[in-house]
C-alpha cells in the first residue's frame, strides 16, 4: 500500500505543477482584456416571416408562405421561402346531368437576399396546377348509383421574383410577379 501511495503522491504533485503556470496565465492582470471579434456576431437578427398570400390568377388563390432569414452565420444575407396557395372549387357549366368543377393550386420555393436590414429581394421557381374534375355520365346500375368522377391535371412551371419589406419589427409586406400564373403575388405577414 505504501509503495502505491508514494507513486500517487508524485503524480499528483507533477500534475499540480503543470496546472499552476496555466492558471497563472489565465488570471494574469498584466495583460489587457481581449475584446471579442465583432465579425463573429450576427449583423442581422434571425427571424421567420409567416405570410398570407393573395394571387389573382384565373381563379383567386389564397395561401401561406414561410420565409426564414439570417440563420446561417456564414451567409447572413441569404434566406429561403416555401409557399402554397389554393383556389376554391369553381363550377364549370356543362350540359345536364353532367357535373364539372375546376380547382387550382400553386407551389413556390426559392431564395431571398437581404439588400438592407428590412428590404429583401426574392426569386424562385413555382408549379401551377389546374385540376378539372368532371363526371362521365356513366352511373352503375345499382340502387343510389353515382356517376364516376374523372380528373384532368395540367401543370405549368414558371419562375417568380419580388420584394419583401419589413415595415416594423413584426410586420412584413411582399409583392412580386409569378410567370406560371401570369399574375402578381401580394403578401402580408408576421415576422418574429
Amino acid at each position: 500500500m505504501c509503495r502505491h501511495s508514494y507513486t500517487l503522491a508524485c503524480l499528483s504533485i507533477g500534475l499540480l505543477s503543470l496546472c499552476q503556470p496555466l492558471q497563472a496565465a489565465e488570471y494574469s492582470t498584466s495583460k489587457q482584456l481581449v475584446k471579442p471579434d465583432k465579425s463573429d456576431e450576427t449583423a442581422n437578427a434571425p427571424y421567420i416571416a409567416l405570410m398570407l398570400d393573395y394571387i389573382p390568377a384565373t381563379d383567386n388563390l389564397y395561401g401561406i408562405t414561410i420565409a426564414p432569414y439570417h440563420f446561417d452565420n456564414n451567409y447572413q444575407q441569404w434566406g429561403y421561402y416555401l409557399g402554397y396557395a389554393r383556389s376554391r372549387e369553381t363550377d364549370i357549366i356543362v350540359p345536364e346531368p353532367a357535373q364539372s368543377y375546376r380547382q387550382e393550386s400553386l407551389f413556390r420555393l426559392g431564395l431571398s437576399y437581404s439588400l438592407t436590414a428590412d428590404l429583401s429581394f426574392y426569386a424562385g421557381g413555382s408549379g401551377y396546377i389546374s385540376t378539372v374534375s368532371y363526371t362521365n355520365n356513366i352511373s352503375p346500375k345499382i340502387v343510389d348509383g353515382k356517376p364516376t368522377w374523372e380528373e384532368d391535371k395540367t401543370t405549368h412551371w414558371g419562375a417568380e421574383a419580388g420584394l419583401r419589406y419589413r415595415i416594423t419589427e413584426h410586420f412584413i409586406l411582399s409583392a412580386g410577379y409569378n410567370s406560371s400564373t401570369e399574375s402578381t403575388i401580394l403578401s402580408i405577414g408576421y415576422a418574429g
